[in-house]
């Protein structure tokens, strides 16, 4: 559906709707996304639903393991698009 399509993007840069649960090395700006933190992410919006993304601490959202290894990470600030979001959202 979007391979042909260049100019299209599955995110939007906006306060809500479906975060897309990517961090960011605060030093280097390198992504930190991967099964553990997604895994991590998914537990917690099962629970707290995905609101938690902008309610708790980066801290909170990291898995144990990137909680004290000398790094800093921010929450990523884009969003599930709309044409996409609607369609998995209950």
């Amino acid at each position: 559906m979007i391979a042909e399509r260049s100019d299209w993007c599955i995110s939007r840069q906006r306060s809500w709707g479906v975060p897309i649960p990517v961090f960011y090395d605060e030093a280097t700006g390198e992504v930190l996304l991967n099964a553990d933190t997604i895994n991590h992410v998914q537990a917690i919006f099962a629970e707290k639903g995905s609101d938690a993304w902008w309610e708790l601490s980066v801290e909170e959202l990291l898995p144990e393991t990137y909680r004290n290894n000398g790094k800093s990470y921010r929450r990523g600030t884009d969003t599930m698009d709309v044409w996409f979001d609607s369609g998995s959202s209950i």
